[in-house]
């Protein structure tokens, strides 16, 4: 019982309380180190009260439709240019064409950003300096230097 009486965080003794809380900042931070390695929970992505498929009875004759013209443009946005061509018209072809325009165009743009990025982000390669070319720049320092310290004697 007197062994336990150390431990108690309401012991009056101030040594005894400074390693208590050493102890316990001690196993905290142990605690805290090696739940920081734990393996995450894996989270399956199921389908949400966020975002719920109502069902058609309940839906207005406008969200009907709605839900008419996404599933066709989903399958339509999946056509090649070919297939699209053949089996397209009218308003479709021209929403079809004018997606992947606007895509195209997208994309060209983007590649123009990447390539002036890539410029800045890696600069360009400074051929490493030989030998010879070192004493060289030696030299000419040696030399402005000898020039600078006669010029502020004069």
């Amino acid at each position: 019982s007197t062994l336990m009486c150390h431990f108690l965080p309401w012991d009056n003794n101030k040594k005894t309380q400074k390693n208590t809380m050493k102890v316990v900042a001690l196993l905290s931070t142990m605690l805290v180190g090696a739940s920081a390695f734990g393996v995450a929970p894996h989270t399956a992505r199921f389908n949400t009260a966020l975002r719920p498929a109502l069902p058609e009875e309940d839906l207005s004759a406008d969200q009907l439709e709605i839900k008419k013209i996404s599933e066709k443009w989903g399958e339509v946005r999946k056509l090649s240019r070919e297939e699209a061509e053949k089996t397209l018209d009218g308003e479709w072809l021209e929403a079809y064409n004018r997606f992947y325009e606007k895509y195209e165009d997208d994309m060209t743009r983007m590649e123009e950003i990447a390539t002036k990025l890539e410029k800045m982000i890696t600069p360009p390669k400074v051929e490493k300096k030989s030998k010879n070319q070192k004493k060289r720049d030696a030299y000419a320092r040696k030399v402005a230097r000898e020039a600078a310290r006669a010029a502020a004697q004069v």
